[in-house]
């Protein structure tokens, strides 16, 4: 006879599984990032808008960052991490997997959003950079 009785870690480690769909483990962040959109077939307007942003957290194959404009699911982006303690900025690509709004408006009324980007891999890129940068920080 089976039993109905569903243990409570068993039943929230399948709702964790199923919200969080992340392949790699992430730092924590506030870096300031910059990002312009390239292409963005829900809204070709915004092709070439640049938006200052701040990192909520990065990972080898992907950035969470949070801005006041939200980006519609499939754009192609451009984004300039400046690391703090590092050197320069790294340059990556990207495509925009979801964006959802921060909650209620600021104190000036403006709205933000919460963005995830998977990074693509490019020539022109800092990829490889990048995924050595976050390779070193997680030996750590």
């Amino acid at each position: 006879m089976s039993s109905n009785i569903i243990e409570f870690e068993a039943a929230r480690d399948r709702a964790t599984a199923r919200q969080d769909q992340r392949l790699h483990p992430r730092l924590e962040s506030d870096e300031r990032l910059f990002t312009q959109v390239v292409l963005s077939p829900g809204d070709p307007d915004l092709v070439g808008t640049t938006l200052s942003c701040t990192a909520v957290n990065l990972s080898i194959g992907g950035i969470q960052f949070r801005t006041n404009e939200g980006l519609p699911r499939g754009s192609l982006i451009d984004l300039w991490v400046d690391v703090a303690n590092r050197p320069g900025k790294f340059f990556l690509a990207g495509e925009v997997r979801w964006s959802r709004s921060a909650g209620a408006p600021d104190d000036h009324g403006r709205q933000e959003f919460f963005v995830g980007v998977q990074l693509k891999s490019g020539a022109a890129t800092d990829i490889v950079d990048w995924r050595d940068y976050h390779a070193n920080a997680f030996a750590r």
